[in-house]
């Protein structure tokens, strides 16, 4: 049973496209297992519709035109992602950055500095206790784990900020298998961290 929830603050922004790429990517993973966030996903697109149809005309500029044909020639944005699935979703290597700990990165960082990237941990095994410089998405995907803030499993979606400091435990069964989205980076709460945190590009 799903029990953690992305903000409503979080599913509005998503709705309206102005959440960073990464993090919405979580987000919607997560709705893709947990019908309630659908719907609200959905509800919200469907009142910026509404929004967008009851706004007054205005003139378009003088180089409108232009401006649109000029960009023919850009490169066309990326399709939206599919509906979750793990299979198409992992479909890189994962990296050892720790023993039993792994990662795929997904998405480099992009021009808001949020990165995507699956994450593995063995049961019993725990990341390093650390903190964020910005914001952090995760939807656990497979096995479960917890922290001082809770328990996670499958479906779950929790969001960090600054203000917290963890260390996740991947908890009895199966790996624990989590699509995070990242802003700026992490911040170690030991010189094994700050080591380490190169190699994990977080």
């Amino acid at each position: 049973m799903i029990r953690h929830h992305p903000p409503e603050a979080s599913l509005l922004t998503c709705a309206a496209g102005t959440l960073p790429r990464a993090h919405a990517r979580v987000i919607r993973a997560h709705a893709a297992m947990c019908p309630s966030c659908a719907a609200g996903l959905r509800a919200a697109e469907a009142a910026g519709g509404v929004m967008l149809e009851d706004l007054a005309p205005v003139a378009l500029a003088p180089d409108a035109l232009a401006r649109t044909l000029a960009r023919l020639d850009t490169a066309a944005p990326e399709p939206s992602p599919p509906p979750f699935d793990l299979a198409s979703l992992a479909s890189g290597r994962w990296r050892r950055v720790a023993p039993g700990i792994a990662l795929m990165p997904l998405m480099a960082r992009d021009a808001t500095d949020s990165r995507l990237d699956l994450i593995r941990v063995a049961p019993g095994h725990a990341l390093l206790s650390h903190s964020h410089e910005g914001l952090e998405t995760t939807c656990v995907l497979r096995g479960a784990f917890s922290d001082d803030t809770g328990t996670y499993g499958p479906g779950d979606c929790v969001e960090t900020d600054p203000a917290i400091t963890h260390q996740p435990l991947a908890l009895p069964g199966e790996d624990c298998i989590c699509l995070i989205a990242v802003t700026h980076h992490l911040r170690p709460q030991s010189w094994l961290g700050w080591l380490v945190r190169p190699l994990l590009g977080m």
